[in-house]
């Protein structure tokens, strides 16, 4: 059976970049100063992914835009750290190489690669196919199912953790269509979504196994503890809205369906060249670099221009070897 695969181009890229950052030596630079610990991190992480890909695949980006949620509420996302300038730079080349080897990325004005992961995820799964989503944003859970898989990645870019409902039960106690509500209780700090100030994962885990969902939870406040009544009531408003936030879109306008990313095997010298422009020698002799994965359409993004950069082969091959 055919088997969609969608990534988290943000998840991926900013994961890959902060592993590979460290402060007691210099980021990896080709011999032009273009930065490219990102791309080789990347790169790798992607060809296990394709090993995994059969039938079809994409990779969602965020635009740099402001969302509908910004919309919404003016300090979504407010008080994250500036992106790095040497992360911004390779972002350019990570999609000149998935235009190389022809797999279709999209990014989307007025919504995040969640919306669009979320939309096509759904979009199969009602078609009788199965996905796997692989990110390592945890609001992605709530798009679990018996058709859909999330892999989060835990550490760095070794270690992960693929959720099923069984999966997502035995490690939170909720079933997948209560991971908006524990969300929307607990808050989101990386995203400044408030939720219910004063209750935590293990209180928003008891009551939702208590009440089953947040609209029974609000029915029923006079038979919670006061304490707990009082800190709902208080933050009723911010729950409201943390909900709206949480809540990943299903509906996105997407120009195309995920039947348009079927992909296909033929061969791809540019890729090659493109390793060994850049002096990524052990990449250059695998067989992702013998083979190029053809969509049945062309990219929706704008293809960018191949870039001559190398690298110091020594620098390449010691991180390579990491």
């Amino acid at each position: 059976m055919k088997h969609l695969v969608l990534v988290d181009g943000n998840s991926l890229l900013f994961r890959a970049y902060h592993a590979t950052a460290s402060k007691y030596k210099p980021l990896l630079q080709n011999k032009k100063g273009i930065y490219t610990n990102a791309l080789l991190s990347f790169i790798r992480m992607f060809e296990k992914i394709l090993e995994e890909t059969k039938g079809y695949i994409l990779v969602a980006f965020d635009t740099h835009k402001p969302t509908k949620r910004h919309q919404l509420y003016d300090a979504y996302k407010q008080g994250r750290p500036e992106t790095p300038s040497a992360l911004i730079s390779q972002i350019p080349l990570i999609k000149q190489y998935l235009d190389l080897i022809g797999v279709k990325y999209h990014a989307q004005d007025e919504y995040e690669a969640d919306d669009i992961i979320g939309t096509l995820a759904k979009e199969a799964s009602n078609q009788n196919k199965t996905v796997s989503i692989y990110s390592s944003d945890q609001d992605l859970l709530q798009l679990v199912d018996e058709k859909i898989t999330v892999c989060l990645l835990k550490k760095g870019l070794r270690e992960i953790k693929c959720y099923k409902p069984p999966t997502l039960f035995e490690e939170y106690g909720l079933k997948e269509y209560q991971m908006i509500d524990y969300k929307s209780l607990i808050g989101d700090p990386s995203d400044n979504i408030k939720g219910v100030l004063g209750i935590g994962p293990k209180t928003a885990q008891k009551l939702l196994q208590e009440y089953d969902s947040l609209d029974n939870l609000m029915q029923n406040l006079d038979n919670i503890k006061p304490i707990l009544k009082i800190k709902i009531q208080n933050s009723q408003a911010d729950l409201e809205l943390s909900k709206t936030l949480t809540a990943i879109d299903l509906k996105v306008p997407l120009p195309f369906d995920f039947m348009q990313t079927e992909i296909q095997i033929r061969l791809a010298q540019n890729l090659k060249n493109f390793y060994e422009e850049m002096d990524f020698r052990r990449l250059a002799i695998t067989k992702y670099a013998r083979i190029e994965i053809e969509p049945n359409t062309t990219n929706t993004n704008a293809n960018y221009n191949n870039k001559e950069v190398s690298r110091k082969s020594k620098e390449v091959q010691e991180v390579e070897k990491e």
